[in-house]
């Protein structure tokens, strides 16, 4: 959220600081006055500012094109399977028996297991996680692809791998095991029991329902288990951008 915040400001800077030094020199110059060093220092500032934050914002699109294009997967090759000799059986008949309508199952978990911890990698319907900070209470609540941010009374919506907030447009971006500030730099990524800065290493780790920081500085305790995503979007919103 501070990212977002600080690029927005910086680009209305660059801006204002061009807009105000480009006025005042077409103004000196249809007045017939001298060049106005300030005014030029303005125009100048305000440009390089801008092509700074355009040379960044394509290095870091192309990086995520050519990094999207190695992680696809090439095709399986097909193995050929050998017919074998069908045999033939003597069909008995059979009574038919009359079916009994099979009520729908409610869906499975199906778990990511890794190093002695479980993730829930399928999407909730109906059930509600609630995340306490320990010490201090109740501060998020999980409802399926819905976040209520409870320190700030903010809505999110995880929405394929975009996670917007609602009124305002897109604030995370997931990809795979990591996640990032929309059009910005990768945050923090799932290694196992492990939450990893991208650029920082090891600095927090799940232990069932319980996340905690390795300085042991702050803990969270989650009322039932969150998939993948929900998990990145709630590490994201808890420790932010750094």
């Amino acid at each position: 959220m501070r990212r977002i915040h600080f690029v927005w400001t910086y680009l209305v800077l660059s801006f204002v600081l061009f807009l105000y030094g480009s006025f005042n020199l077409i103004y000196d110059a249809s007045k017939g006055k001298g060049l106005s060093i300030l005014a030029l220092v303005f125009t100048c500032i305000g440009g390089v500012m801008f092509l700074v934050f355009l040379v960044l914002y394509l290095i870091d699109f192309f990086n995520k094109k050519k990094k999207e294009m190695n992680s696809i997967e090439e095709p399986v090759k097909e193995v050929e399977v050998k017919e074998t000799p069908k045999v033939e059986e003597k069909v008995e008949e059979k009574k038919e028996v009359p079916q009994v309508e099979k009520k729908s199952e409610p869906r499975k978990q199906v778990n990511y297991v890794s190093r002695g911890n479980s993730y829930s990698i399928y999407d909730r319907d109906t059930s509600t996680v609630y995340i306490s900070k320990v010490g201090s209470g109740l501060i998020m609540r999980v409802s399926g692809n819905q976040i209520l941010d409870m320190r700030s009374n903010t809505y999110y919506t995880i929405e394929g791998n975009m996670v917007n907030m609602n009124g305002s447009g897109p604030v995370f971006e997931i990809s795979g095991d990591r996640i990032r500030m929309f059009a910005g730099s990768y945050l923090y990524e799932l290694s196992g029991s492990n939450i990893n800065k991208v650029f920082g290493g090891f600095f927090a780790s799940v232990n069932g329902n319980y996340l905690q920081t390795y300085n042991l500085s702050e803990k969270y305790e989650f009322s039932e288990s969150l998939n993948k995503k929900q998990l990145l979007a709630i590490v994201a919103l808890l420790f932010g951008a750094y």
